[in-house]
């Protein structure tokens, strides 16, 4: 059975072209939310739906992607990545890749991280900017590929409790952080790292 994996194009900073076309290379399926649309025009990708109010999207694009199905979300309470989050959920995916969703304003950005450390869905998410690429863990053990010396940095919004980092430059072993966790710039130190711990949600940044 094919692998389903879903991506969001939000209304964030625009991504290099080349990247663009690696992260969407297993992609089966689009979404803009709401004014992503545009970026997909400047991308040169098709968007399978478009989810939001339909504010910020102009017409010209509107008429561009008149075959797009258009998901009407006119709830001011959640935002237009929110939205097109929890669709993307109910199609039961095996992945979620999030693009343009950093980069913009501030305020957006920090909304749309608080928005991803609440993800509870059982699809992997990967967020995606210019530079690398996050992913969200649950309490349990994971391995995490990479380069020996690529730069990975670990951080939460929330408590973790009995964290253990090994395969990195700066190992952790069954530590509690109270408050949250900020571990910038380590590194791979070998092809296969292991992030566990117990409670908490945890983020990995990766550096490409």
């Amino acid at each position: 059975m094919k692998k389903r994996n879903i991506a969001i194009v939000a209304n964030g900073k625009k991504l290099n072209l080349t990247l663009v076309k690696r992260i969407l290379n297993d992609v089966t399926t689009v979404i803009a939310a709401n004014g992503g649309a545009s970026l997909c025009k400047e991308y040169g990708i098709k968007p399978d739906y478009i989810i939001g109010d339909i504010d910020s999207i102009p017409q010209e694009v509107q008429d561009i992607f008149s075959s797009s199905k258009i998901i009407l979300e006119p709830d001011q309470e959640l935002t237009d990545l929110h939205k097109a989050l929890n669709f993307a959920q109910a199609l039961s995916p095996n992945k979620i890749k999030v693009l343009s969703s950093f980069g913009k304003r501030m305020d957006h950005s920090i909304g749309n991280l608080i928005i991803f450390s609440k993800y509870s869905g059982k699809a992997s998410l990967e967020i995606y900017d210019n530079f690398g690429k996050i992913e969200l863990y649950t309490p349990g053990k994971h391995r995490i590929k990479g380069k020996i010396g690529q730069i990975i940095s670990f951080f939460s919004l929330n408590p973790i409790k009995n964290l253990s980092l090994t395969g990195f430059q700066f190992p952790i072993k069954n530590k509690n952080y109270d408050l949250n966790f900020v571990g910038i710039s380590n590194t791979f130190k070998s092809e296969i790292g292991s992030v566990e711990f117990t409670n908490g949600k945890l983020f990995s940044y990766t550096v490409y």
